[in-house]
């Protein structure tokens, strides 16, 4: 499901225009731009990622009919509905295949306590050292950018391998459920009969 139609989707659940959703859902999406493949969601459509999403925007939206809503709210709603109706864990994503992807990762020495913090945050959050692949990674990279600061993206460029790229990561992630690939059926069915919506895959 592209950008607009969930920004269609929470103007149908929240009000407002279209407008004032779009860079949230864009933010939660920016993952597909490190890889075009529906294993980009592993990133931030879970938990951890309305976290970030939160950290980055803020605990509340004023849409442009003046309501106020929780940005939990609308990042778990893009979820749901990439998900089949499913607000997922990093736990969920990656218990099965933490043994695959925990060897490739490498937790380099860090000063920086915040950018420390951000780093380890996805591993005390699921106890999983795979999830690590986000926050390690040139996905990383740029989420420090934008959570943190160019100075902390930086640096953690400098830190981290060549190979920690998330094309790397999830290339060899393999699916276990079918919520991970599934779009929820009743939003593209209301999506298409509003404006007669192209289904997409990604």
């Amino acid at each position: 499901m592209n950008i607009w139609n969930h920004s269609r989707l929470s103007v149908r659940k929240f009000g407002g225009k279209e407008e004032d959703y779009y860079q949230i859902h864009k933010f939660i999406d920016s993952s597909k731009l490190f890889y075009f493949n529906s294993r980009h969601r592993l990133l931030l459509h879970n938990l951890w990622g309305i976290e970030i999403t939160i950290k980055k925007f803020g605990d509340l939206l004023t849409n442009s009919d003046g309501k106020e809503i929780l940005l939990r709210d609308i990042a778990a709603e893009h979820c749901k509905e990439d998900l089949n109706g499913k607000v997922p864990s990093l736990q969920d994503w990656l218990l099965n295949n933490d043994n695959k992807i925990t060897p490739l990762i490498e937790i380099p020495k860090i000063d920086n306590q915040e950018l420390e913090e951000f780093i380890l945050s996805p591993m005390w959050k699921s106890n999983l050292k795979s999830s690590l692949l986000i926050t390690l990674s040139n996905f990383g990279v740029y989420l420090a950018k934008e959570i943190i600061g160019f100075e902390a993206a930086k640096e953690l460029q400098s830190k981290i391998a060549k190979k920690a790229s998330v094309q790397n990561y999830l290339s060899i992630f393999e699916f276990t459920e079918i919520w991970q690939f599934t779009p929820q059926k009743k939003e593209i069915k209301w999506l298409a009969a509003d404006n007669g919506m192209t289904h997409e895959k990604i």
